[in-house]
Parts: C-alpha cells; structure tokens; sequence
C-alpha cells in the first residue's frame, strides 16, 4: 500500500500545479521535517498558569535556545522533481510548505524553479528563480541559522572557478522594521580546499532600500557583512568555526532564530554600528557508545545609539547509547547577554535529560522519540521597552530587575527528517 501510495503522489500533484499538460514528474523525490509533542511547567506564572510551554526557555535579549526538551511544535514538507530534460540540461521545481500547531497559520516556506547543466563547461551549475532556502548555515543544537539570506530571489550557483565553487544571489526581503522592499547581495566562495577534510566558505552580503528617502534623518537605509565559515572534519567528528562582521543593518543580522528573526534586517530606524561574531561547533565521537554535541557562541552588537548587546552561549549535549535502539542525553546550557548601556545582564542556566528511542547510534540518528525532564534558572535585569513600558524589539535596553525564575518542565517530542 506504501508503494502504491508514493507512485500515485506524483501523479496527483501534476494534476494540481500550474504547468501544462505536457510536463513530466520525474526523479520526485518527498522532503520534510518535523518536531511534535508536548512540553509541561511547574510555574504558575507561565502561560495564565495553564501549566503547559508556550514558548521556549531563553535569556531575555538572547539568541536560539537549547533545544533539547525545549522546542515547540513545527512541521514542514514537500517535493522536489525535475519537469524537463532534453540531452544533459534539467529544468526541476521545488514546493515546501510548513507550520505550527494552527492549519490558518501554513505558508509557502519554498517555491522555486532551476536549470541545471546550461553550459557543457559548467555542468553543475544552475540558474533559478523564486522562493527558496538558500545555502543556510546551522547551529542545530541552539537552533540558530547565523547565515541564511532565505526569501525570493534569482541567482546562479555552483559555478566551477577552479579553486572554489561560485554563487552568486539577488534576495528580496522586507525591512524587519518598517516592511519596506530591500535588495540583498549575495556573493560567495564554497569549497575551498584547505587540506584534507578541510574547507572554507567565504561570503559578502550588501543590503540597501529600494526607497531610500525617510522623514527620520537618522534612518538606517544600508548594510553589509562579511563571512568566513572553516570545517575540518577528523575521525572523531568535525568542527565548524564561522566568523561574521557586519555593519549598520546587517549588524547582528542575517540570523534565523528565537530573538533574531524578526530583527534580520535593520532598516529605516537608527540601527549604525557594527557586530563580530563567532561561532564554534560540531560534535565528537568518542567511540561507537559514546557523542557529543557542543557550540560556543559570541556576538558583540555595538551600536550608535547605545542600543546593543553583547551575547554569550556554551552548552554540551553528551549522549550515550545503550544499543541501536535506546540512547540517554544529557545537556547542558549557559547563555547570558549584557545590554551596552548598561542595564544589566541576563542570565539563563538549562540543565535537560531526555531518555531517546531512536532509530540507529550517535546524536544525528533520527527518527527520535523522547521522554525529558528540564531544570532552568532565568534571571532578567533588563528588556527592551518603550516610554510607555510596551515592549518592542528595537527599543533601549531598560533596567526591570524582574529577578530569577527557576523552573521544572517535563514532556515528550519525537523528530524526524526525510
């Protein structure tokens, strides 16, 4: 019946898309992801004291979180399938939908379309068009995607240069601050050899406003950053090590993440200064039982109105597995963040352990079912509000001294990509 089920699927989907009758669905290949279950609290104060998570535990001002017991629910897929071929050239369509726990709230994560193998000198490169998650890089143990420029676009990737591999993208995103249209650059080096194991990616975005023009005369109308990510991978594991500095509206932008996403692009308010950051991760196998998962994360937002950060995360996430089927974690988390103008320092510790069913050994082994337990202690100095006491995500850092929360929270989840 499963068989039957995924050669009809393609057959159904044809009759719904847009093309003519003559397309063809070739190579369909499904693609999703998911994280689903149900996470409980001991604090009374937490969502009108329901009892149950409504929202991840972080440092206030932070960025990502600690994902292990400590996600809410998400959901995503679709296809990918080539429409035409003639000789070697390829012209393939991508559709990806996804949301949380409301249908109202489903949107179109991807729709785009490519040709690929134009030229015989390049033949692993492709132009497209449209929608699309576009080369993003991940710490998945935080659930921060520190490069992702992902929105509708035009561009042409995988251009052979002889030392690297070429991309080059034309991104339309909106002002994280006021919606307006903006242009995004993208220009980017990928697999540079450095020896064995080794590569580099080297990048520069430069963001500007389709209307420059503001009433404000201290509105922020441009930006760029630069980027550089290294991996080694060894016998034991890999290592990644990304640095990234940016300036007016792409200082600390660019990033996917809790405390991040809705602050990506920073025009048409006062947003000049700058930021660096790093980050290092990976993970380590110490022998065939026996994982680890770690990232190290810093980020220095200095701004000219005094409005920065400066953002710290270390966590560990060791595991061990009982045989192919059954793996315990354990993870430990620290992050704080100091407002620049010196309001104060918040603070998180996250201390989970989660008992997984598991299909296979070591900490990428998926699908996951888990049972986890989470001890937390956050403490808020400070929080970004306006005059009138109303919190919004571009305003000065303000003393609140709200003080430590310390919280027990229990659940179940299960993951899986295909």
């Amino acid at each position: 019946m499963k068989k039957l089920t995924f050669k009809l699927l393609p057959l159904a989907i044809s009759c719904l898309l847009p093309f003519s009758s003559a397309a063809e669905l070739n190579n369909f290949t499904p693609m999703g992801y998911v994280k689903w279950g149900s996470i409980y609290s001991n604090n009374k104060d937490r969502n009108d004291g329901k009892g149950k998570l409504d929202d991840v535990i972080r440092a206030s001002g932070g960025i990502g979180n600690y994902r292990l017991g400590n996600e809410m629910n998400w959901w995503e897929g679709g296809f990918k399938t080539d429409l035409w071929q003639k000789d070697e050239t390829v012209f393939d369509f991508t559709w990806y939908i996804g949301s949380g726990e409301s249908w109202s709230d489903v949107g179109t994560l991807q729709t785009w379309a490519s040709a690929c193998n134009l030229f015989a000198t390049q033949p692993e490169a492709k132009v497209w068009i449209g929608k699309r998650f576009y080369r993003r890089h991940e710490v998945h143990m935080i659930d921060v995607k520190f490069w992702d420029v992902s929105d509708n676009g035009i561009g042409v990737e995988n251009v052979d240069v002889g030392f690297a591999k070429a991309h080059f993208a034309w991104m339309a995103p909106e002002s994280s601050a006021d919606e307006r249209a903006l242009h995004n650059l993208d220009l980017r080096l990928s697999d540079i050899s450095l020896g064995k194991d080794a590569d580099l990616t080297l990048g520069a975005n430069y963001l500007f406003n389709q209307n420059r023009r503001y009433e404000e005369q201290d509105a922020t109308t441009r930006g760029a950053m630069l980027s550089a990510v290294y991996r080694q991978a060894w016998s034991m594991g890999s290592n990644t090590l990304a640095f990234q500095y940016g300036r007016d509206a792409l200082a600390g932008g660019l990033m996917s993440a809790e405390g991040a996403s809705d602050v990506k692009y920073s025009t048409g308010i006062d947003h000049d200064g700058y930021s660096w950051r790093l980050f290092n991760f990976g993970e380590l196998n110490f022998n065939d039982d026996f994982a680890a998962m770690y990232s190290v994360a810093y980020q220095d937002l200095h701004l000219d109105n005094q409005r920065g950060m400066k953002w710290f995360s270390a966590g560990i996430r060791p595991q061990y597995s009982w045989n192919h089927l059954m793996a315990t974690a354990l993870e430990l988390g620290y992050e704080s963040v100091d407002a620049q103008n010196d309001a104060g320092t918040n603070s998180l510790y996250k201390v989970t352990l989660a008992q997984i069913l598991q299909a296979g050994k070591g900490v990428w082994a998926r699908p996951a079912l888990r049972l986890f337990v989470t001890w937390s202690d956050k403490d808020t100095q400070w929080e970004r509000l306006n005059a009138n006491g109303t919190r919004y995500k571009y305003a000065a850092p303000v003393k609140t001294d709200t003080g430590r929360v310390e919280e027990v929270t229990f659940g179940f989840n299960f993951e899986a990509w295909w």
